[in-house]
């Protein structure tokens, strides 16, 4: 596994393949109409960062993930380093009470195993940075819920993403190799002239049958607690891949983040990641409402972590 600080940009983008409808349809709105819900078909990518790096990042210990666990790390991990999941794909149908949004983009970058009660074992993820975006290039459309997103405990920034209306795209066969491309937008220009968009993250992965990781080991990851803004409250957003529109499927790719001048992520996050694990699926997400830290771990579904 080759790791370089070298942040260099790559990916064009579409060819004339066919993929899945990104639409997967929300089937929990019904049993939560009081929670936010949606269906989000996205791709997680695990980064192995040093340990000293992460840390700098986060301001709570964090927890040495359990390694040893075949069922999570079946190939281990680089020693001194800590995981990074970066994620980006299409949310479908998202609703909450009477309030609904056809479609958005989305796109995260956050720190799993975080120690946030003190104890030493309980794992929460601490975001880096997250992100939202209008489908087919309306950058100005997700302004109102990320303003709502960050009014509620979660900043999160308005993007520009290539795909704009899919989760991701192909760009070769033999074998099929698909990106996905996101841009933080601090300038938009919907009409002409200047805009200032750094880029954030881009991955090329294609399906692979010797993973470093399992569906457990992302279940797991991505449906730990999230630690809100204030730092005082927490967030479940509970993923389910149990419907069988879900088409799971184990990914190996190259990941690219961007750190300043030009990009928008930590420098202690920038670089090349070749050869990382990844997962893309179709999840049902169910978010629910902010409560004590402690609530959401004990609160945190074990039937999502398998």
């Amino acid at each position: 596994m080759h790791f370089s600080l070298q942040s260099i940009g790559f990916v064009g983008l579409l060819a004339s393949l066919v993929l899945g409808n990104p639409e997967c349809p929300n089937t929990l709105a019904f049993y939560n109409p009081n929670l936010r819900t949606t269906c989000y078909n996205a791709t997680w990518f695990i980064l192995p960062v040093p340990q000293a790096s992460v840390q700098s990042l986060v301001p709570y210990p964090l927890i040495t993930p359990p390694f040893s666990d075949k069922s999570l790390f079946p190939t281990g991990f680089p020693p001194n380093t800590h995981p990074v999941v970066v994620s980006t794909g299409y949310q479908n149908d998202i609703r909450m009470g009477p309030l609904a949004i056809e479609s958005l983009l989305g796109a995260s970058v956050y720190v799993p195993y975080t120690d946030r009660l003190g104890d030493g074992k309980t794992p929460f993820q601490y975001a880096v940075q997250n992100y939202i975006g209008g489908v087919n290039g309306k950058d100005i459309q997700p302004l109102v819920p990320s303003i709502v997103g960050s009014l509620g405990g979660s900043t999160i920034f308005v993007a520009s993403f290539d795909p704009n209306n899919d989760a991701y795209a192909p760009i070769a066969s033999n074998p099929t190799i698909y990106t996905a491309r996101v841009k933080q937008v601090i300038i938009p220009n919907p009409i002409s002239g200047p805009e200032v968009k750094p880029e954030a993250f881009d991955l090329a992965f294609s399906s692979t049958q010797t993973p470093l990781y399992t569906e457990k080991t992302f279940h797991t990851l991505i449906n730990q607690p999230q630690i809100l803004n204030n730092q005082l409250l927490c967030q479940r957003n509970t993923y389910y891949f149990n419907e069988t529109f879900a088409e799971p499927k184990l990914r190996t790719g190259n990941v690219t983040v961007y750190g300043p001048p030009a990009g928008a992520l930590p420098t202690k996050l920038a670089g090349r990641y070749f050869g990382q694990g990844g997962y893309s699926a179709s999840g049902q997400m169910v978010g629910y409402n902010q409560e004590s830290c402690a609530s959401a771990a004990a609160n945190t579904d074990p039937k999502a972590l398998q």
